[in-house]
């Protein structure tokens, strides 16, 4: 049931450039569900893929992985997907005294999508929780320092780069940094709970922006590209979207 989230998103279609893709969870309403129904995509489309985590473990995503119908540690052992827990590595670093330095933590990343490039065309990346390097004692500019590298490596390729925002409230720097990433952003995924409450039937709120189109030739001539507003309701196994008023 991740196809709704794809066409959306217009991951269904073709495309010949890198896409950068900015999710921004708003009032800590989750959006990994918007995580996993890419990487499913991803998966099922044998396309490689490196996920950064400070966020969810290995096991959340292969817990998930089942229930969408892929097995995520056979992907892991073919080689098409490379997970990076940065959480984990912080952690031990810390442990024993020693310091991740932002400089560090980049090349580590390009390190193993320069590996992963040996063997694949495209190689996609996945920062899953990229939010809690503030967590981490990064500072903002480290951390946009960082995503905007990690872009730059991308932007020769035929890439897709998804950021996970946590976004706790506004005027928080959670909030500051989602707002910098989306500038670089192709599109926009904003993910935010009832403002009534909770509800049986619907979940939350996806509003999903497109500003990189602006620089596309086909929507030149239009000034302003609208966003595109959803209701979505979760289920075990994947999310339905909701045109607005339908429910």
């Amino acid at each position: 049931m991740a196809t709704d989230v794809i066409s959306a998103l217009d991951l269904d279609k073709e495309n010949t450039q890198c896409r950068v893709l900015v999710v921004k969870e708003i009032n800590n309403c989750s959006s990994s569900f918007i995580t996993s129904c890419v990487f499913g995509h991803l998966i099922k489309k044998k396309s490689a893929v490196l996920i950064i985590s400070t966020h969810n473990s290995l096991k959340h995503f292969q817990n998930v992985g089942l229930k969408m119908n892929y097995n995520l540690n056979r992907c892991i052992d073919d080689g098409f997907i490379n997970f990076y827990n940065l959480g984990d590595e912080y952690v031990i670093k810390m442990l024993n005294n020693e310091h991740l330095s932002p400089e560090n933590v980049f090349q580590n990343i390009q390190d193993k999508f320069e590996y992963m490039r040996t063997k694949y065309d495209v190689v996609n990346v996945i920062f899953d929780g990229v939010s809690h390097l503030l967590d981490m004692h990064y500072s903002l500019k480290e951390v946009n320092q960082i995503c905007s590298k990690v872009i730059e490596l991308i932007t020769e390729y035929n890439s897709l780069f998804i950021c996970h925002c946590n976004v706790a409230i506004e005027h928080d720097l959670t909030y500051v940094l989602a707002n910098l990433l989306s500038h670089k952003a192709f599109t926009v995924v904003e993910v935010e709970n009832l403002a009534s409450g909770w509800s049986s039937d619907v979940s939350g709120h996806l509003t999903i922006k497109h500003p990189g189109k602006k620089f596309d030739n086909e929507h030149m001539n239009m000034l302003d590209i609208k966003p595109t507003q959803y209701l979505f309701k979760l289920f075990d196994r994947g999310v339905k979207l909701l045109a607005p008023g339908t429910v």
